[in-house]
């Protein structure tokens, strides 16, 4: 009996299975380099004392999770790792994993709300901060050096005593599949922040789930009493 129910219940759960997570997760990034899809932060760099220009977060794009495309705003991580814009980058969305994280994702907080069209007067030092935070464990596929901001300072120092202050990370990490493109952490599309709902799987696929759940308990119960 228990052998029968074995082979009911092991390619159904193992169906069920697949199907949770047979999702193509990735990123595209929209728009083009000009104002206010893309904003441009002009500084001093604190080593070579030029003049530093940089496109800074956050982005528009769109994310696809758990099979649901919806709109996003990303700041990246890499910043001598590069990214095309309407390119598709496929890869996994997960939870910060190094102390470095956990301060990207408190500053990534921070711009909570913001939009390319609505962005902070810090947000270019906040992003300077997050890419001064993740050099060098980027792949710095480009190669180059990591310009210094001195308006970052403060944001690294408050992201540091954040999480020595107990700050737990509530921000979606993506990284993709090609150890040379852009990793990214999003940034809440409303004023609250953490994104970490975005990883939850969808009403309908956990109805779906449930569905199919029961009926394999009936199927089982069916072929017990015979």
């Amino acid at each position: 009996m228990v052998k029968s129910t074995a082979r009911i219940l092991g390619p159904a759960l193992l169906g069920l299975a697949f199907a949770s997570t047979a999702f193509a997760d990735g990123i595209t990034l929209n728009g083009n380099l000009s104002s206010p899809t893309y904003i441009s932060y002009t500084f001093t760099d604190q080593v070579s004392g030029k003049s530093v220009q940089e496109w800074v977060s956050p982005y528009s794009a769109t994310s696809t999770i758990n099979g649901v495309t919806l709109p996003s705003q990303f700041a990246c991580l890499d910043i001598n790792n590069g990214t095309q814009v309407g390119t598709y980058y496929s890869g996994t969305f997960g939870y910060a994993v190094t102390t470095a994280d956990d301060e990207v994702s408190w500053l990534a907080d921070q711009l909570a709300g913001t939009t390319p069209n609505n962005p902070l007067t810090y947000t270019g030092a906040i992003s300077m901060a997050i890419w001064q935070l993740e050099f060098p464990s980027s792949t710095d596929s480009e190669g180059g050096t990591m310009p210094i901001d001195p308006a970052a300072k403060i944001w690294i120092t408050d992201a540091v005593n954040a999480v020595d202050g107990g700050y737990q990370p509530d921000s979606v990490f993506f990284t993709p599949n090609s150890s040379t493109s852009q990793r990214f952490v999003e940034i809440s599309l409303t004023k609250q922040p953490g994104t970490l709902g975005l990883l939850s799987p969808e009403p309908g696929s956990l109805v779906l789930m449930g569905t199919g759940f029961l009926g394999l308990v009936g199927l089982v119960r069916r072929k017990l009493r015979r």
